[in-house]
């Protein structure tokens, strides 16, 4: 009998431990700019966390378009797009990542 119920300890906590550290991913992407040619590739990423869909961390786009206008000396950045992707842990944490490229001419 002791065998048993450390064998369903075991195998719950095994299965809870696979349940949380699974979680769906939400991708969404945008472009702010048209494509007008050549140029060197330049990106950058920012994450940062929220909780309960109520706490969105708040400059990331700026943040990563702020590091993209660093990389470009010149200063001229085309074919600007951004993508944010949302990992959500049932509902309580949420892991925001924007990825921003570019093209510095």
């Amino acid at each position: 009998m002791n065998k048993f119920v450390l064998w369903l300890f075991r195998s719950t906590l095994a299965v809870g431990f696979c349940l949380s550290m699974t979680a769906c991913v939400l991708v969404h992407s945008s472009s702010i700019s048209e494509s007008t040619g050549g140029g060197s590739p330049i990106n950058a990423t920012f994450s940062d966390y929220g909780l309960v869909h109520l706490t969105a961390p708040a400059n990331l786009t700026a943040d990563a378009n702020a590091a993209l206008a660093k990389q470009c000396q010149s200063g001229m950045l085309s074919d600007v797009q951004t993508e944010l992707s949302m990992r959500d842990w049932f509902g309580i944490v949420q892991y925001y990542t924007v990825t921003a490229t570019a093209a510095c001419k």
